[in-house]
């Protein structure tokens, strides 16, 4: 959905969120580890959020 937004907005709100986007999906990178069993689990294993875990859960 975010990038469906990027691409509608005009150039400098596009940049500003861009870069709010890079820095949490790379504090959430930081913060779990990828998930083996995803493709196993009923949801939607595409979305790379869901393949990944946080403390033990599953993240998403």
């Amino acid at each position: 959905m975010l990038e469906q937004v990027l691409q509608e907005l005009p150039p400098r709100p596009r940049l500003e969120l861009k870069r709010q986007v890079v820095f949490l999906d790379a504090a959430y990178l930081g913060r779990t580890l990828p998930d083996p069993f995803a493709h196993h689990r009923q949801w939607r294993s595409d979305l790379w959020w869901r393949r990944r875990l946080a403390d033990g859960e599953e993240g998403g």
